[in-house]
């Protein structure tokens, strides 16, 4: 049997996909066409899992011998209570996004969000030791960016979200448990252009702008306040030039597309559940599969 290219036979390792709603996973296109190219006999499913259905997964999972989980939303967070070991911070930040299970049971999770984010800016040739960073948006990924950025050795990080009690709350937990100095805002236009002023770089972490979201940004002013030498990153994937990203290369800043976030992260997830160092070509393949599935341009 053949699907996708991958030769499925009793050696094959399954990896689930979960989450709810699954319809618009990308995930398993990319993931798949990497283990075609690298001869890894895996195969990743989508699967939804409806909220208060994980300890039944998991005990499935443990009788089936699947062995690999990449819980996307709503599960990052609710999965941790459910799992023998998790790395602290992504525990703290309540982000788990690769699971694997031992041939014992015992389970492992960590959250690989950030460090996606890291390697895709780090991959840019973009410094940021010492760097000054706005994120805009608090949600699920916010906090596991921020760690990711204080190893990296970020100074200062300023977080702005439609709520400023949310971003609050994450600027709180990264100044108790990492050395840099995070701090809160709305994500008013006044906030967002004081903010934008002093960043080195910016991070667009909301769903603004994404195929099929019905809403973007109505004022893109405060990109113009951003100095001459910074970066803009937007992690939404459809479509690959967003409207801030597009505001960002006409004013000839240098940006980071959310592909470049996805192919971060696979290389963490890959070297993590499976000791596999992607190379740029396997990255690059990779990209191609997905954009010409998504119909998107890189």
């Amino acid at each position: 049997m053949e699907l996708n290219h991958i030769k499925m036979n009793i050696d094959t390792g399954l990896v689930l996909n979960i989450g709810y709603p699954m319809k618009n996973s990308n995930a398993p296109i990319a993931y798949n066409s990497l283990f075609a190219s690298r001869n890894m006999n895996m195969l990743m499913l989508p699967l939804e899992v409806p909220r208060g259905g994980l300890s039944d997964l998991l005990s499935a999972c443990r009788t089936m011998n699947v062995r690999y989980l990449c819980p996307t939303m709503p599960h990052k967070g609710d999965i941790i209570p459910l799992l023998d070991d998790v790395d602290e911070l992504s525990r703290v930040f309540h982000s788990v996004n690769a699971v694997k299970i031992d041939p014992d049971g015992t389970s492992h999770g960590v959250g690989m969000d950030g460090r996606g984010t890291v390697n895709a800016l780090l991959a840019a040739g973009v410094k940021l030791d010492g760097a000054r960073v706005m994120l805009v948006g608090a949600g699920a990924i916010c906090g596991v960016i921020g760690v990711e950025l204080s190893r990296q050795g970020v100074k200062e990080l300023e977080i702005l979200n439609r709520t400023r009690d949310k971003a609050q709350a994450i600027a709180e937990k990264l100044n108790a448990h990492t050395s840099m100095k995070a701090a809160a805002d709305t994500m008013d236009a006044a906030s967002l252009a004081r903010g934008a002023e002093r960043a080195d770089i910016l991070i667009q972490a909301t769903p603004l702008g994404m195929k099929g979201y019905g809403a973007d940004y109505q004022d893109l002013s405060f990109i113009d306040r951003l100095p001459g030498h910074a970066t803009v990153m937007d992690v939404v994937l459809n479509p690959s030039v967003t409207a801030i990203r597009r505001k960002a290369m006409e004013r000839g800043l240098a940006t980071v597309p959310g592909m470049e976030m996805l192919l971060g992260q696979m290389d963490a997830i890959f070297g993590y559940l499976w000791d596999v160092k992607l190379t740029r070509e396997d990255k690059e393949a990779c990209a191609d599969a997905l954009c010409a599935h998504l119909g998107v341009e890189r």
